[in-house]
């Protein structure tokens, strides 16, 4: 009995394992793919070949093949196999793509186009990505003013499995933002928030500035633009609305802002906790942001970067400042903490340079406010990378630091990129005095990689004009902060109706910084001048002139850089005043005092605009009972001076149209800068300048105008200029126009 009992337990264990035993995947096979490899499709598949089958995963499969987006249509066939069960997967593959047509552009260049579209020849055909391309191809269209664009697909089959995708375009004619407009700006000015706006009116200066043009991408930011404004001035609650856009106009397009102000916060309670230097009260007149004061983020980011520059100028490079904001709603308060981590002291330990190949590693040294083993001092270290970028010699110039080999030390790695800084350059112009003028130079501001200055200079002019200059500066001399130079120069003018004139000569030159900002130098010069061929109806002037004499005499003079680049500054000035006595104790033959002040500002605007604003004045006067030289007077008119006069001609002439040169003089030039082609480093400029040159005070007006426009284009053949100025009202042996040109190539 017992016997039998487990023999039928057995018999139904083993009916029950054979019942319930899982089927195995034994085999997986794809069919139907032509142009989609077998991998990428088994890539998407879950089920595996010798495990158990499930239906779940099965269905997850074809799912997944079919987001692939390769196939209109994905199957599973399931068949039995001696040892388990074959999985069959039948995919109808989309057509590929034959070619992409683009038809209806006729604004806007096809390379242009077709660097939006992203579907390629024999690619597989991919409808969301056909939409996708369509509004890339708008948006370009948008981003250039074409505001009316429509941009139709149509995809066409092809045997065997093929399709051509079209483009075809409705341009529609080119439009303007007419207006932008706000509305609930109830605190805040109209004319304030336009300026913070990317996106900008159609205006005279748009075909230069390419404003105007809207661009839905720059109009989504300046939605953030205006919020991050309004929190700036104390609206922390502010919301602003997506802009309402009118295209009924494409001509004429109408933006509008809706804004919701609400309250205006103040600065509460200012406290500090953490690390002082020294106390909470010397730290309390460093930052600007006082109880009662609108909040203002922009503000504390400020005082922010002065509390860690303070503690960075005492060696804490890695101070912590974080300002901690509460909020006070009932009262419109935040109330502001700024934490300070103010850690250890470090020192430098290595400045390493890389990029100089041809400058000397002690060029660049020379330069930095600090040296290993110095205090860390983050003021020294702008200032040191303000130094060098001045110097010209590089065109890119990276300041990173790095960890030394203890917490208390840290490694300045400094990159740079060298520029040619030598240059063979040939200008060439026509004028009445000059005729032909042809000029060659050749000129290292590097010379050796030692940071010498060196110029060899000639002109000649088929009017009757000859120049040749000799120059080198050392800005070291013997490794010390000196700078020692000289001249030497012939020049011989014979333009002139009335009379010519040679000078020859030299000078010896040394400088000295005072400050990072200010440089003064000293110059002595001894030089002849000999007057000859005068004629009997010149000025007395010339003719009391007559014979050889000669120049010695000293100038001083005061300079301040503060330009941030030496080739196109955007920023910055540049100030000289010089002082120069001739005679007297110095002896000589000619006895004079000259004066000149001159300054350059630069300013950066919008657009990538600059605005350069240049003064100049300048006096001389004989003493002793002699006539000031001929070569020493200022004439005024021509590139230096004022455009659209030839040179000299903005000052007194003899009565053959002759220039005189004059005692005195004042010029005001202003000239706005702007990209043209930015990746060529073409630019274009307007000009106007006004001046004159002249013997008496009561003689300065009527001043002389002139106004034009100008290139600039770093060629590669070297910088180029080009200044074409126009006299808006000339005069007897004026001209109407002048214009004047230098091209150069650099080595």
């Amino acid at each position: 009995m017992n016997r039998l009992f487990v023999v039928a337990l057995i018999f139904f264990f083993l009916i029950g394992r054979a019942w319930g035993q899982e089927d195995t995947v034994e085999k997986i096979t794809i069919l139907g793919h032509v142009k989609v490899e077998d991998g990428v499709i088994r890539g998407a598949i879950k089920s595996r070949e010798g495990r158990p089958l499930s239906l779940d995963q099965v269905r997850d499969d074809i799912r997944s093949i079919y987001g692939l987006g390769y196939f209109t249509d994905v199957g599973v066939d399931i068949k039995s196999m001696p040892k388990g069960k074959e999985l069959i997967f039948v995919v109808v593959e989309k057509p590929s793509v034959k070619d992409v047509v683009i038809a209806g552009n006729d604004k806007v260049k096809l390379e242009d186009i077709r660097e939006k579209v992203t579907i390629q020849p024999r690619s597989i055909l991919n409808l969301d990505k056909v939409k996708d391309n369509a509004e890339q191809i708008r948006k370009l269209y948008f981003s250039k003013g074409y505001y009316g664009v429509k941009v139709n697909t149509k995809v066409d089959p092809l045997e065997p499995n093929e399709a051509l995708v079209t483009f075809q375009i409705e341009e529609g004619p080119k439009g303007k933002i007419k207006s932008i407009t706000f509305k609930g700006n109830d605190h805040i000015k109209a004319s304030d928030l336009r300026k913070i706006l990317q996106t900008k009116e159609w205006n005279l200066l748009s075909f230069f500035t390419q404003s105007g043009v809207l661009d839905e991408d720059v109009l989504k930011n300046d939605t953030q633009l205006l919020g991050a404004y309004y929190v700036d001035h104390g609206y922390l609650e502010v919301t602003v609305s997506d802009p309402k856009t009118d295209l009924t106009d494409p001509k004429g397009i109408r933006i509008e802002f809706d804004i919701s102000e609400g309250p205006q916060f103040h600065i509460g309670d200012v406290d500090f906790k953490g690390d002082v230097l020294t106390s909470k009260e010397e730290l309390f007149t460093v930052i600007q942001t006082r109880r009662k004061d609108i909040y203002s983020l922009s503000a504390v980011r400020k005082d922010v970067n002065t509390l860690t520059e303070l503690f960075s100028n005492h060696g804490y490079a890695y101070v912590d400042v974080t300002p901690e904001p509460s909020v006070d709603r009932p009262n419109l308060l935040v109330n502001l903490t700024f934490n300070i981590e103010k850690k250890k002291r470090v020192f430098f330990e290595r400045i390493q340079m890389s990029g100089n190949n041809k400058t000397r590693d002690k060029v660049v040294r020379r330069e930095l406010q600090f040296t290993e083993g110095d205090l860390y001092n983050v003021t020294a270290l702008n200032e040191s990378q303000n130094r060098v970028r001045r110097l010209g010699f590089f065109k890119e110039i990276e300041f990173t630091t790095s960890r030394g080999t203890t917490d208390d030390k840290i490694n300045l790695d400094i990159k740079l990129e060298e520029t040619n800084t030598g240059s063979i350059a040939f200008g060439a112009g026509y004028s009445s005095l000059y005729a032909v003028v042809a000029s060659a130079s050749i000129s290292d501001r590097n010379l050796f990689g030692l940071g010498y200055n060196a110029m060899l200079r000639a002109k000649i002019g088929t009017g009757g004009y000859n120049d040749l200059r000799l120059s080198f500066t050392d800005p070291y001399f013997l490794g010390h902060p000196y700078s020692v130079g000289g001249d030497i120069y012939h020049e011989r003018v014979d333009f002139f109706d009335t009379y010519s004139y040679e000078v020859t000569g030299g000078d010896v030159r040394v400088g000295k910084e005072l400050t990072p900002r200010w440089m003064i130098d000293g110059m002595y010069k001894l030089e002849t001048l000999d007057v000859f061929d005068i004629d009997r109806f010149a000025d007395r002037r010339i003719k009391e002139q007559e014979g050889k004499t000669m120049t010695s005499a000293i100038t001083v003079a005061l300079t301040s850089d503060t330009r941030n680049d030496y080739f196109a500054p955007s920023k910055g000035a540049k100030t000289v005043v010089s002082g120069t006595v001739a005679g007297g104790v110095l002896q000589g033959d000619n006895d004079f005092l000259k004066g000149i002040f001159g300054t350059s500002r630069y300013y950066p605007l919008p657009y990538n605009l600059v605005l350069n604003l240049r003064g100049r004045v300048g006096g001389i006067d004989a003493y002793g009972g002699t006539e000031v030289p001929v070569n020493e007077k200022f004439y005024v008119g021509g590139i230096a001076t004022i455009r659209g006069y030839e040179y000299g001609m903005a000052g007194p002439v003899e009565f053959d149209g002759d220039p005189l040169g004059a005692d005195y003089m004042l010029v005001f030039n202003s000239e706005l800068i702007f990209p043209i082609v930015r990746e060529l480093g073409l630019r274009g400029a307007v000009f106007w300048d006004i001046g004159k040159g002249f013997d008496k005070w009561t003689d300065v007006t009527p001043l002389k105008t002139g106004v034009g426009v100008g290139l600039r284009w770093f060629s590669p053949f070297g910088p180029l200029a080009i200044d074409l100025g126009f006299n808006p009202n000339p005069q007897k042996d004026e001209k109407s126009y002048v214009l004047e040109f230098n091209m150069g190539s650099a080595f």
